[in-house]
């Protein structure tokens, strides 16, 4: 084990519980991309960073607002310290803290906590995955059936033919929650589009365990590595298990961009 579980979920709870205090209370300032960050999301990662260094000098650390630091060829804490800000300011309970593990284009350790729901997401390379101490584990499927939940984010909701499918679509707000949600097979499927890195780490490592692959929707696996870079995602991916991931993959496809003619 490259970290001790135990010592970073209680490291990830103990963050939630304190953001917690502002939900639904705090304002909010529009960054350059246009999202939304608050002076929460900004205490947390100081926290998490600086907690985390103290624990593992040697490895790396990159998060949502205030970028990466330390080695680059060392192990890499990936941390959003309020993924789902937007429902975070507006009261909506799905926001989560999420700090996730990578090393050698692998995502090995990954915690999620939601502090509104009291769910707490965990897991570890070759450990499983677990939420609130009960193992998950994503059941396959060869198609969505019309009562199939389904996750399309915002993004990808925009820009695929998602009446192609049958299932019940959702879309959570909170890239991490939706992921952690199909490991444990609330979702069957969550399909996405320009997420980061650090939305994500600790998802990706859950959603192994329990069973489910990371592609692009039109091509092979994602490579972690090459994402770290890139920061985040270019084009469409599904994560879900296998069968159902190649169902999505042949299912899907973008939709034509108008061409604003009149």
């Amino acid at each position: 084990m490259l970290a001790d579980i135990e010592h970073v979920k209680r490291l990830v709870v103990e963050a939630g519980d304190r953001a917690r205090e502002g939900w639904g209370a705090v304002e909010a300032e529009t960054k350059a991309d246009q999202t939304l960050v608050t002076c929460v999301d900004r205490e947390t990662e100081r926290f998490l960073a600086d907690s985390l260094e103290e624990a593992y000098p040697g490895y790396g650390f990159v998060g949502e607002e205030f970028g990466r630091r330390g080695p680059t060829d060392a192990p890499l804490w990936a941390c959003d310290p309020i993924d789902g800000t937007t429902n975070f300011v507006v009261g909506l309970p799905h926001w989560c803290v999420s700090v996730g593990l990578l090393h050698r284009g692998r995502a090995v350790l990954g915690v999620i906590y939601l502090p509104a729901l009291d769910e707490l997401y965990w897991g570890a390379l070759g450990e499983g995955a677990f939420v609130n101490g009960e193992r998950m584990r994503a059941p396959d499927r060869d198609a969505i059936g019309y009562e199939d939940p389904i996750c399309l984010t915002s993004n990808s909701l925009k820009t695929l033919n998602a009446g192609a499918l049958a299932g019940r679509l959702r879309c959570v707000g909170s890239i991490a929650a939706e992921l952690a949600a199909t490991a444990r097979g609330s979702l069957c499927a969550t399909v996405g589009l320009q997420e980061g890195i650090v939305d994500m780490a600790a998802a990706f490592c859950l959603c192994h365990e329990a069973g489910c692959v990371a592609r692009h929707l039109a091509g092979p696996d994602l490579d972690l590595g090459a994402l770290v870079e890139a920061k985040r995602t270019t084009d469409h991916f599904v994560v879900a298990p296998p069968r159902l991931a190649s169902y999505l993959q042949r299912t899907l496809r973008p939709r034509a961009q108008s061409s604003g003619a009149a």
